[in-house]
């Protein structure tokens, strides 16, 4: 991951999911992890509630979120049904692990960790806290197996 990519990540606007797709996906993908199982029609007769959208656009869309591994499509006759590949924390948390592998990748453990840690510290210390709890329980895991 570029420094660009990392720099697209904590510039963009709001928090977890929001960082990470377009306005436009984000919506598609809230209507589906809300409703499961859609048709293109049903969460496009969902999203014109709030702004006019073509069929064309919002198809494009979903066929986009499934070509990302986002969504799962199955025919049935005539008609393509979608669903989410990922629940919204499933999809999150593998963002996250993939921003933080390529850190350690691109940057090396130590720096990776050290900023994590510092920045931890500055903005919420009672997570430091839980980080510790989470690193011995790893290591009493790693110990045992």
């Amino acid at each position: 991951m570029s420094v660009n990519a990392y720099t697209r990540l904590t510039n963009s606007s709001g928090r977890g999911a929001e960082k990470l797709l377009g306005e436009l996906e984000l919506e598609v993908m809230h209507v589906i992890w809300e409703r499961g199982i859609v048709t293109v029609r049903q969460v496009l007769e969902t999203l014109v509630e709030t702004r006019p959208l073509a069929y064309t656009t919002v198809m494009t869309v979903m066929n986009r979120l499934a070509d990302k591994g986002l969504l799962i499509v199955n025919k049935q006759g005539k008609t393509y049904h979608y669903r989410p590949a990922y629940t919204r924390e499933a999809f999150e948390a593998q963002a996250v692990s993939q921003v933080v592998q390529s850190l350690i990748t691109d940057f090396g453990g130590e720096i990776a960790i050290s900023q994590f840690v510092e920045q931890l510290t500055a903005t919420d210390p009672e997570q430091l806290a839980r980080l510790a709890e989470l690193a011995e329980a790893a290591q009493g895991e790693r110990d045992e197996a």
